[in-house]
């Protein structure tokens, strides 16, 4: 489970790039590839193997207006889902 104090790092095998207002992700070694929308793509961007959960959500909050709780429970919801689905990886939790 993903906590305020994890750092994430993105998988050796994921590519990704901004196009417009989306992010496409590349998993290589799944041959997959992934469509993440503005918000998404910005959260993966951020994962940079040094910046904790929360470090992450005060970023966002400074580029976003939205309730801070509301986008804390969000973004660790999100960062779960690409832990799970193997774009990212939790190596402390």
């Amino acid at each position: 489970m993903i906590s305020d104090e994890t750092v994430l790092h993105r998988l050796s095998d994921v590519r990704f790039r901004a196009v417009e207002d989306e992010t496409v992700v590349i998993r290589q070694e799944a041959a997959e590839a992934l469509v993440l929308n503005e918000v998404a793509g910005r959260i993966l961007e951020l994962v940079d193997g040094r910046s904790t959960a929360a470090e992450i959500v005060g970023t966002l909050l400074d580029e976003y207006a939205i309730d801070a709780d509301a986008l804390r429970a969000d973004v660790l919801s999100y960062l779960n889902e690409l832990v799970e689905t193997g774009v990212l990886t939790a190596p402390d939790s």
